[in-house]
């Protein structure tokens, strides 16, 4: 597995839709080592409850690390951990 659990691979990297607009009940629940917020949330379209950062956050510091595919933006965790 990656980072938080459930993701992709582009290019070897293991991201994951990351977009605010795709999760719900999203609470603050620490702070990356590199100073990112990490939220546990659960996506719209249901699942278990799970943990990561937001891609508008991870933007701010290191547009880089965000990708966007079909509309909704993905967080590269190798990336945006490295901050």
């Amino acid at each position: 597995g990656n980072l938080f659990g459930l993701g992709g691979t582009l290019g070897g990297a293991a991201i994951m839709a990351s977009d605010m607009r795709v999760k719900t009940a999203i609470q603050r629940v620490g702070t990356l080592d590199n100073g990112l917020p990490v939220y546990a949330f659960r996506y719209i379209w249901g699942g278990p409850v799970q943990i990561g950062v937001m891609a508008q956050d991870v933007e701010k510091v290191r547009p880089s690390a965000v990708v966007e595919i079909n509309g909704v933006k993905h967080v590269d965790y190798a990336a945006a951990s490295s901050l």
